[in-house]
């Protein structure tokens, strides 16, 4: 059934008028506009503002759901832009709680009413990628990308290609990754669009990250934050990934200096788990059980509130290589197992593969690798990433 998952997402009354507000809005947008007159049965609207009248609606979703109750008044004179930014405001709300399913159906209404969009099918395949609805998000990524190129939008068109590429990364799929990633940069070095040429710098040190392709992976971190600058609200997400690369080399001290200083960074349960995850990883390489065990306890609270985080089995593979890394090889394996189900039931083929990498190392039960002290720009990086993320405030969602 079409849009199924709010009903699986958000409980009870509200589910059904979420489900019920968001059908109407994609009938609505499919239809002609000289027939839309015709479309919704007297007395609907007057139903539907009881719903909301009656029900505990958070106050984020009053005005939204408000304007969809209007469509049903007068839908042949409903303001297309104005049900974009209601269905965009709906779709934030749920992302924002992790209600990623719902956050995917509205703001694919959205979409779906203003196609000459381009950033919002760019939107609709950010949010099916996370959702591991792979085959939905490269066809949305598809629109953004052709729609740009036709109206000139070469920011979306841009971030179309680095949406591909990071689409791509996620299944496992590095050469095509690459490709996406590289026409995502020249898209950005044509057009002098400096912060999406960071963005393209970071997709693909990330990929050197996954593949271990060749020795400048680091130097391409180094030219994303400068692209970047240090205010740029993508800098906790390089910070996070300089620091998992570290802790794949041994450089676990800078690895949890950087980690521990992205905490206050994040307050949104699915980027938290990351960073809590990865700071679990650096301390247990570094012998920090302290640290180890504040992390690992922090994790389980955030996990445990039910929501489909898309970052959990990421973040469990961090504790059960800090676990490995203070001989707690029972906790160890059995971290990894719950991250391999998650990842196999997201089929997310990059997660998977690592996941089963990490049971593969848990069961061998290796004894602790040397610590490698750091070369000069490493120490210099990781300096420079501190400073830059004690003095941001905390960033929502970012």
């Amino acid at each position: 059934m079409p849009a199924a998952g709010i009903l699986d997402e958000v409980p009870g009354d509200l589910g059904v008028l979420l489900w019920r507000s968001v059908r109407n809005v994609a009938l609505w947008a499919s239809t002609p506009a000289a027939q839309r007159g015709a479309l919704f049965c007297g007395g609907a609207a007057d139903v539907r503002e009881a719903d909301v009248g009656r029900l505990p609606v958070e106050p984020e979703l009053v005005a939204p759901l408000s304007v969809m109750v209007r469509l049903l008044e007068t839908p042949a004179r409903m303001d297309v832009m104005r049900m974009v930014n209601a269905c965009r405001r709906v779709s934030l709300w749920a992302e924002q709680r992790g209600s990623l399913a719902t956050a995917l159906e509205f703001m694919q209404a959205a979409a779906q009413t203003a196609p000459q969009v381009a950033a919002l099918a760019y939107a609709v395949g950010r949010l099916a990628r996370r959702r591991a609805e792979y085959d939905r998000a490269e066809s949305w990524y598809g629109r953004a990308i052709v729609q740009a190129r036709r109206t000139g939008d070469w920011r979306t068109y841009a971030l179309g290609y680095s949406g591909l590429g990071n689409l791509n990364t996620q299944k496992g799929n590095f050469p095509v990754a690459r490709r996406a990633q590289m026409r995502g940069l020249r898209a950005a070095l044509r057009h002098n669009l400096t912060d999406l040429q960071g963005i393209a710098f970071h997709d693909l040190f990330v990929t050197h990250i996954e593949t271990g392709a060749g020795a400048d992976s680091t130097s391409l971190a180094a030219r994303a934050f400068a692209a970047y600058g240090a205010d740029h609200p993508f800098v906790p997400r390089l910070a996070y990934d300089l620091a998992y690369h570290w802790t794949l080399q041994g450089y676990f001290e800078q690895a949890l200096s950087v980690a521990s200083a992205m905490e206050h960074v994040f307050d949104a349960p699915a980027e938290l788990a990351l960073v809590l995850g990865l700071v679990a990883r650096a301390a247990g390489g570094t012998a920090n059980v302290r640290v180890f065990e504040e992390a690992r306890t922090r994790l389980d609270d955030v996990l445990g509130a039910g929501a489909e985080y898309d970052t959990a089995a990421r973040a469990l593979l961090g504790v059960s290589y800090g676990a490995g890394s203070l001989k707690r090889w029972e906790l160890a394996e059995a971290t990894a197992l719950r991250a391999l189900e998650i990842a196999n039931q997201r089929r997310e083929g990059r997660v998977v593969m690592a996941a089963e990498a990490a049971l593969s190392f848990v069961r061998s039960r290796p004894e602790p690798s040397p610590r490698i002290e750091p070369e000069e720009v490493q120490a210099v990086l990781a300096g420079e990433f501190v400073r830059a993320l004690r003095r941001r405030p905390a960033l929502a969602g970012a």
